[in-house]
C-alpha cells in the first residue's frame, strides 16, 4: 500500500493539517455529526467556556447546540450577538472550504452574524465539511467564480489564531481577534 493520492482526501486533508498548525491551528478530524458533539462538548468543558455564541447554520445547528449547552452547563448564544459576541469565551461558525496548500479557511462571512462570532470571542472554532478541503486557492476561486452571480458579499480567509506584529516585529497572537483557533473537520 503506496502512499495517498495527491488529491484524495486524505492526502489534502494531512497536507491543511501540517500548514494550519505550522499556523497555529489546533485541527481535529471526526467521523460524524455524533462525533462532532461529543468533540465540541469535550471542548468546552477542558477550556472552562462560561459562554459561547454560534451563527446558525445547517451543520452548526445539526450538532445539537442546546444539548451541548445541557451537557455542559455553558449558555449557548444566537441572540444579541453584538452584545454577546464581544464577552462569549468562545465562537462557533462554519466554514465553506480549506485550502490545503496554504492551510486556511474560506467562508461566505456576509451574514454580521458569522462575522461577530469568529473575530469577538477569544476562541474561535470552526466546524467544516471533510469533503470541502480543495487543493489550493485557485480552487476556491474557480468554485466561487462558477456562482458569481451569487458570489458573497463579503468572502473570510482564516489562517490561524489572530496575529499582528509592531514596528519592532514583535508578534502577538490574539490582538485583533481570536487567540486560539480550532478546526474540526466532519467526515
Amino acid at each position: 500500500m503506496g502512499a495517498p493520492q495527491k488529491n484524495s482526501t486524505e492526502a489534502l486533508y494531512t497536507e491543511f493539517k501540517e500548514k494550519a498548525e505550522i499556523l497555529s491551528a489546533e485541527v481535529h478530524r471526526v467521523g460524524g455529526l455524533n462525533e462532532a458533539s461529543q468533540l465540541v462538548t469535550k471542548i468546552i468543558k477542558e477550556l472552562k467556556i462560561k459562554m459561547a455564541v454560534y451563527a446558525p447554520t445547517e451543520l452548526v445547528n445539526s450538532l445539537e447546540p442546546n444539548e451541548i449547552a445541557k451537557a455542559t452547563g455553558v449558555a449557548m448564544e444566537t441572540k444579541n450577538l453584538r452584545e454577546n459576541a464581544a464577552t462569549a469565551d468562545l465562537g462557533i461558525s462554519e466554514l465553506d472550504y480549506a485550502i490545503s496548500e496554504i492551510g486556511t479557511l474560506v467562508g461566505n462571512a456576509s451574514g454580521l452574524e458569522s462575522r461577530m462570532v469568529s473575530i469577538l470571542p477569544p476562541v474561535h472554532l470552526v466546524l467544516i465539511r471533510t469533503k470541502n478541503i480543495l487543493p489550493n486557492l485557485l480552487s476556491a476561486i474557480e468554485l466561487y467564480n462558477k456562482n458569481l452571480n451569487q458570489l458573497p458579499r463579503y468572502l473570510t480567509f482564516v489562517s490561524g489564531p489572530s496575529r499582528t506584529a509592531d514596528i519592532e516585529r514583535v508578534l502577538t497572537i490574539g490582538v485583533h481577534g481570536p487567540g486560539r483557533l480550532i478546526i474540526v473537520f466532519i467526515d
